[in-house]
């Protein structure tokens, strides 16, 4: 289905200018009004876990999955818009197969290795990994966790947002990409979890494809942080995340404001 229509909306942003003698009191949220064509938006879905080790981050995230991130992908499949699965690289031996390719390549083939780093010997190995002369500086070592070790290697994406036909699959910043500048997609609506993690760091998170000069607007009811004991009663951490990403990536906007302002046709 070819993308129609425009989407109508508001996304918010602090405003902080470049003027000297500015207080912080004075950096106020705003907002702009935009007419986004339909063909230049994409969805992206990242790391929508079926099973995490940590168990209340797990049950937010689903409830915020089954009322709000799936009626908005419905949305944006319902318009053509282009959506995209970015699940971790770990779930690539599952779902390689469903790769999005835009280089010739068919489905299934392998996954192209990733170019090796820049100086790969600096930071020296045991300084990375705190050991040798340089044990002193990490923090503690937990025993191994046979569970946890098993969810990290079985998990898989969500079943209520599972890639249906139309959809793309992407595990890496490169493809990703690839991918928008072949269907040209400008503008990034983020959702899925961490919003404190992966959302904003993989390499195909917020702030690398900022980087690489889409427009990036998260989602910010369609997100959580994992937060910790002082901040999971009041859910600090999220909010954080989501001002973090108004002040100094791009934008947001909720669900429901993007679910209306979305082509009727």
């Amino acid at each position: 289905m070819s993308p129609t229509g425009t989407f109508n909306i508001e996304v918010e942003y602090y405003h902080m200018p470049r003027r000297a003698g500015m207080q912080e009191a004075d950096f106020r949220r705003s907002s702009l009004h935009w007419q986004l064509p339909a063909r230049q938006a994409a969805l992206v879905l990242v790391d929508m876990w079926s099973e995490h080790y940590v168990l209340s981050h797990l049950a937010r995230g689903r409830q915020i999955t089954e009322e709000r991130i799936v009626p908005l992908l419905q949305t944006f499949r319902r318009v053509g818009a282009t959506v995209v699965h970015a699940p971790s690289p770990d779930c690539a031996p599952r779902y390689e197969h469903l790769l999005t390719r835009v280089d010739g390549t068919p489905a299934g083939s392998a996954v192209p290795p990733a170019a090796a780093p820049l100086l790969p010997d600096w930071p020296p190995a045991e300084f990375r990994r705190k050991t040798g002369a340089y044990v002193g500086l990490g923090r503690p070592v937990d025993p191994q966790d046979d569970e946890f070790e098993r969810i990290i290697a079985e998990r898989s994406m969500i079943p209520e947002v599972l890639p249906q036909a139309g959809d793309c699959v992407v595990f890496t910043g490169d493809q990703l990409h690839a991918v928008l500048r072949h269907r040209g997609v400008t503008t990034l609506f983020y959702v899925g979890f961490a919003a404190n993690f992966c959302v904003p760091n993989r390499d195909y998170g917020m702030r690398t494809m900022r980087s690489r000069g889409y427009d990036i607007v998260l989602v910010r009811d369609c997100t959580a942080a994992i937060e910790v004991a002082d901040s999971v009663e009041d859910l600090r951490l999220t909010a954080a995340a989501v001002q973090d990403v108004e002040t100094v990536i791009g934008y947001s906007i909720d669900s429901a404001q993007l679910r209306q302002g979305a082509p009727t046709a």
